[in-house]
Parts: structure tokens; C-alpha cells; sequence
């Protein structure tokens, strides 16, 4: 027996004819193949079934479709597991587990664009067709999709690597029109068209990227795709992949925190030491790549700073078992980059970072030099007032992250387009799981170091947007009224980290803070 899932879920008998299943049969098939090999709960998949108006005795019911389910897929183990059931198939048994193995095959294979091809040709419509927005097909659909695309990115490359870029080029152009945010495919575009001799589309190609960018996500194009551009300028673009620029650069080291963590940090730059500290969720990968909102802002300082960004425990490429989410565990890991770094260094504290700056500003003053605050605040409890809604928040990213990233994609870019908000949204994803998120998240509302303020000496700089929907304007009042030496400086928009139309502003008065 075959399943095919990258599609409308159905399975196929040995002879490759396809089964014939009813609806509730087709759903329950769509259930336990999306959690393959583990126990699907019984009562998920009544609710599955039954979702407005369930059967008197649900356990019976669903015993019985479960069992005309089996009769219909002969051979096939559907295992009665407490609490529910389970479906053995080996990984080969189902189209998503071949084309899984097929992109793994293709990494630093010398037939990686034909491997890559075959996977692709797999699919025949979005994974678990019809199911993808059931609650327990959902994170599998979002990962086979997301996988669908980076594999769709490696073949387009791998086609330019071995000299085919006009069989790339058709379909590349088709995918960066479907994901005009994704910029792998839009800097492999711009090389596939320089190599066909189309130089000037291949820079129309990057200005119209550039636009976008900063129309929809506030950012600039990363420095990667920007030296792209130069060499095709130049007309010295090789097919080898651009040389390493600022952000790309950089390498993590791990430093070891009191009580045995171990956390990623990773530095650029020449000038003022700056430790980027580190908000809700981040990684020093997304970073690097220019993906992250703060990417931008980085980027430029990395030209005036030696800037350290580093990955809070649990997230990025600090992975592990958090137990302590708490302000103190948070203050010991800026406290370890801090002392790496030789002090005092100054911090730059954006979103939710605010306070544990604040803290170790009071704790350490030899530590840290100058301050600077960005989106942030001092006190959770007086900056998000609705304790219901915070509450909500954190169920949602514990419970269901895929939509929950969403959500505060759109207050991160309240003007964001669907395609903005949903690389926002694998940002941060990338960045943490749902339970690290959350956790981080509940203890952000709690965070409170108003009574701290008063004992911070050094200098001050707080930076906010008055229409900021994820942290509010009140967040930079306080911390503009309760530090001694503060400097508030408001800037206009609904957004909550840099936008593109105000990096020259925000750089130079940063600049400018930091050599005053």
C-alpha cells in the first residue's frame, strides 16, 4: 500500500489503482498519516469527524469508522494504542517520506538538480489537500510546504551550478513572482539571467526587489544580494556564489552562563563594542541571512560598531532544555557576552529586551557604557494592560504557533501583505519552538524593572515607534521618565522595529550617541 499526502490525501493498492474512501474514512487516513508512527489522542479525531454536532457515543462511532478504515486498507497496522490509534508505515510507504530522503540525497550531490527535479515532481497540489487546516494535519502541511519551497530554491540552483540556466530560468521566474519576499530565489534569478546575457533585467530584477522590501517589511536587501548587484554592475560575476559580506560573516562561538547553559554569540565589525541584546525569540542564522526585522539596522551599524549579537537559551543556535525563563537567567547571559567582550560595552536593547539591560546596567555599571533602547520597555505589568489578552497570546503561540508567528507578524508590519506576513511569521518560527516562545513570551507581560531605574547612571537613548502595536508608546515613557540621563525620540508609524525610510536617521543619531 502507497499514500500520497503532497496532494489530495489518498492511498493506492499494490497494482497502483486508488482506494476508494468516503469522506470521514479519507480524514481519519489524513490523521494518522500526519502523525505516523504516533498515537493519534481518540478525541482529536472525534473532533476531526464531528466538529459541530458529535454522535451520541463518540468512542462507538468513531471504533467504527476506524474499523471500515481498515477493511479498506488491507495489510495496513492501524493500532488500537491508548489513547487512540496509530498507523505503521515505513517512511517510503508515504510520497512525503520519499521526497524527505530525495532532498537529503541531492545535499553535495554531484545529481543534486535531477534528484531535487524527482522530488518536486511528487507533488500534485499543497500537502493534505482539504486537511491542511485541521488541527492535527496543520504542522505537517506548514513543514512539507516550507520544504517544498527551499527544495524548489536548491534545484533552480543547482541548475545554474551545472550550466543550465535556460532550463532554470522559466520556472525560476514563475516562483519568484509567486514569493517576491524570498530572497534565495530572487539572487539566484539575478545570476541565471546576468549568466543568459539579460544584465539589465537581472538589476531590474533587484530594484524591484528593493521596493518591495521596503514597502512591505521595512527592510533593506541584505548585503549578500547587494554585492550580487555590484558585481553585475562590474560585469565580474562568476558562477561561484558571491564573496562573504558583513552580516554573512557572521561565526558563532559558544560561552558558557552560570548554572551550566551554553549560548551562541557571534561578532562583526570594527569601532565601539555593541552588544545587540536579544528580544523575544532570535537566531544568529536569521540574522545573518538579513532576514530578521533587525537585520537591516545590524547591518548598517556593523560599519560604525563591532556589534555582538548572541541567542537567548533555548532559541537560535542556543538550543536546549530551558527550565528558568525568569529576568535573572536572562541578566547572566548578557552579563557572560558582556565579560567576553572585555567591558564595558554598550547595549542596544530592542522589544522585549528592555529590561534585562536595564538591569544589568544597575547591577553592572562596569559593565556597560551607553545605553540604547528601541521598541522596548521597563515595566510588563504597566505597558500591556489587558492581562486576559496576554494570557490569550501566550495560548496561542503555545498551542497553535504556526498561527500564533502569524498574528505578530501583522502587528510587527500592521500594513504587511500575505506573503510579508507570512515570512515575518517563519522568521520567527526559525527562531524558537512553540513551547520556548510561549514560555519566553509569559514572562515578557510579567518582566518589571521600573523600580530599577532610578540606580541606572549611564547615558541613555530611547528610540520608539508612537504607533508601535506590539510594545505601546508607554514603554518608552517610562523609561525616558525614570532613567536619570535619557534622551526620547519618538518617530512616526504603526511599526514596532526599523523601518527602511528611517535607518539614515535612527544610524546616524545612534552614531552619534555612541562617539558623543
Amino acid at each position: 500500500m502507497r499514500f500520497r499526502v503532497l496532494g489530495a490525501v489518498q492511498a493506492y493498492a499494490e497494482d497502483g489503482s486508488p482506494v476508494a474512501l468516503g469522506d470521514r474514512r479519507r480524514a481519519l487516513l489524513a490523521a494518522l498519516l500526519a502523525r505516523a508512527g504516533r498515537v493519534v489522542p481518540a478525541d482529536r479525531l472525534v473532533d476531526l469527524l464531528w466538529p459541530v454536532d458529535p454522535p451520541a457515543d463518540p468512542a462507538g462511532s468513531l471504533h467504527s469508522q476506524m474499523s471500515r478504515l481498515r477493511r479498506a486498507l488491507p495489510g495496513v497496522r492501524i493500532d488500537t494504542t491508548p489513547p487512540g490509534y496509530v498507523l505503521r508505515a515505513e517512511p517510503g510507504e508515504i510520497d512525503a517520506g520519499r521526497f524527505d530522503r530525495l532532498v537529503a540525497e541531492a545535499r553535495d550531490h554531484d545529481s543534486a538538480a535531477d534528484l531535487l527535479a524527482e522530488a518536486l515532481d511528487l507533488w500534485q497540489g499543497p500537502a493534505y489537500a482539504g486537511f491542511a487546516d485541521t488541527e492535527i494535519a496543520r504542522l505537517e502541511a506548514i513543514r512539507l510546504e516550507e520544504a517544498r519551497l527551499h527544495a524548489a530554491e536548491a534545484w533552480h540552483r543547482a541548475l545554474l551550478a551545472a550550466g543550465r540556466p535556460d532550463r532554470a530560468l522559466p520556472e525560476l521566474e514563475a516562483f519568484v513572482v509567486a514569493h517576491p519576499l524570498r530572497e534565495q530565489a530572487r539572487d539566484t534569478l539575478m545570476r541565471t539571467l546576468y549568466a543568459l546575457g539579460r544584465h539589465a533585467d537581472a538589476l531590474e530584477c533587484y530594484r524591484q526587489y528593493a521596493a518591495r522590501l521596503a514597502d512591505e517589511l521595512g527592510l533593506e536587501p541584505s548585503a549578500t544580494i547587494q554585492q550580487t548587484r555590484l558585481r553585475i554592475l562590474r560585469q565580474e560575476l562568476p558562477g561561484t556564489p558571491a564573496p562573504v559580506a558583513p552580516l554573512s560573516a557572521l561565526q558563532a562561538r559558544y560561552l558558557t552562563v552560570p548554572g551550566g547553559r551554553t549560548i551562541a554569540a557571534a561578532s562583526l565589525g570594527d569601532g565601539p563594542p555593541l552588544i545587540a541584546v536579544p528580544g523575544w525569540v532570535s537566531s544568529i542564522d536569521v540574522i545573518a541571512s538579513g532576514l530578521d526585522p533587525r537585520s537591516s539596522l545590524l547591518q548598517r551599524l556593523v560599519e560604525h560598531t563591532a556589534v555582538t549579537v548572541y541567542d537567548r537559551f533555548g532559541t537560535g543556535l542556543s538550543r536546549g532544555p530551558v527550565d528558568d525563563f525568569g529576568l535573572a537567567a536572562a541578566v547572566d547571559e548578557l552579563a557572560a557576552v558582556a565579560e567576553h567582550a572585555g567591558g564595558p560595552v554598550h547595549l542596544l536593547a530592542m522589544s522585549e529586551a528592555g529590561p534585562p539591560a536595564v538591569a544589568l546596567a544597575a547591577a553592572r555599571p562596569d559593565l556597560v557604557g551607553r545605553l540604547i533602547f528601541f521598541g522596548t520597555y521597563a515595566s510588563g505589568p504597566a505597558t500591556f494592560l489587558r492581562p486576559d489578552l496576554n494570557d490569550a497570546l501566550v495560548t496561542m503561540v503555545r498551542t497553535h504557533w504556526g498561527l500564533g508567528s502569524k498574528l505578530f507578524a501583522g502587528l510587527f508590519r500592521p500594513d504587511a501583505t500575505d506573503d510579508a506576513a507570512r515570512h515575518l511569521a517563519e522568521v520567527l518560527r526559525d527562531s524558537a519552538d512553540r513551547e520556548v516562545a510561549a514560555s519566553y513570551l509569559a514572562t515578557a507581560y510579567e518582566m518589571d524593572v521600573s523600580g530599577l531605574l532610578g540606580e541606572v547612571r549611564q547615558p541613555a537613548l530611547v528610540l520608539h515607534y508612537r504607533g508601535d502595536r506590539v510594545i505601546p508608546f508607554a514603554g518608552a515613557r517610562q523609561l525616558a521618565a525614570g532613567l536619570p540621563d535619557a534622551r526620547l525620540i519618538a518617530l512616526d508609524g504603526p511599526y514596532h522595529l526599523p523601518d527602511v525610510a528611517d535607518l539614515d536617521r535612527i544610524v546616524t543619531t545612534i552614531d552619534e550617541f555612541l562617539r558623543d
